[in-house]
C-alpha cells in the first residue's frame, strides 16, 4: 500500500514539474538546451532522496566547491552568475561592515515550495559564502532563511579579523 501511495505522489510531483516546465519555458527558455524539467527533476526529487537528512550540509559544501571552480570578483558578477545558472534573481537587500543580506526569487523557486515541504537552498548558500570569502579575504558563512514562500534570504557574515590563510601568509 505504501509503495502505491509513494508512486502516486511521485507521479503527481512529475506532473507538477512538467506543468512548471511548460510555464517556465514560456517565461525563460532553457539554457544550453537543457530542459527545465530535467534540472528540476534532479534538484527537487533525486538529490533530496539520495542525500536524505544531510542534503543541506552536502549541498552547502558542494556550493562552496563549485564557487572555487567559478571564482567571481564582485557582487555584480555573483548576481549575474545566479541569473545565468537559472538559480533566480539575486538582489542585495542590506549591507553593513560585517554582513550582507541577499534575496533570491524566481518562478522556479515558487515551484520548489509547491513540490517540497521544506526545500533547501544549501547549494546557493554555499556558493555565496565561498564567493564572499574569496572577495573579502576573510572567513565567511551564509545562512538561508525562507522570507516568504517565494523569496529566500541569505545572510552572509564575515569577520575581518579572521582572514583566510592566503592572506595570513602574505
Amino acid at each position: 500500500m505504501e509503495n502505491v501511495e509513494s508512486g502516486e505522489i511521485e507521479m503527481e510531483q512529475h506532473e507538477n514539474i512538467q506543468q512548471s516546465e511548460e510555464k517556465a519555458t514560456k517565461e525563460t527558455p532553457p539554457a544550453g538546451g537543457v530542459p527545465v524539467f530535467g534540472y528540476e527533476l534532479l534538484k527537487n526529487i533525486l538529490l533530496p532522496e539520495l542525500l536524505g537528512k544531510e542534503e543541506r550540509n552536502i549541498l552547502y559544501w558542494a556550493g562552496r566547491s563549485l564557487a572555487r571552480k567559478f571564482p567571481l570578483s564582485s557582487t555584480d558578477e555573483l548576481i549575474h552568475f545566479f541569473a545565468e545558472a537559472g538559480w533566480g534573481s539575486l538582489i542585495i537587500a542590506e549591507m553593513n561592515k560585517n554582513e550582507m543580506i541577499l534575496e533570491l526569487s524566481s518562478p522556479l523557486i515558487d515551484k520548489r515550495f509547491e513540490l517540497q515541504e521544506n526545500p533547501t537552498f544549501g547549494l546557493e548558500a554555499g556558493f555565496i559564502a565561498e564567493q564572499v570569502q574569496n572577495q573579502r579575504k576573510c572567513i565567511s558563512e551564509t545562512y538561508e532563511t525562507v522570507k516568504r514562500k517565494n523569496k529566500i534570504q541569505f545572510t552572509v557574515q564575515w569577520d575581518r579579523k579572521d582572514e583566510t590563510s592566503t592572506e595570513k601568509l602574505a
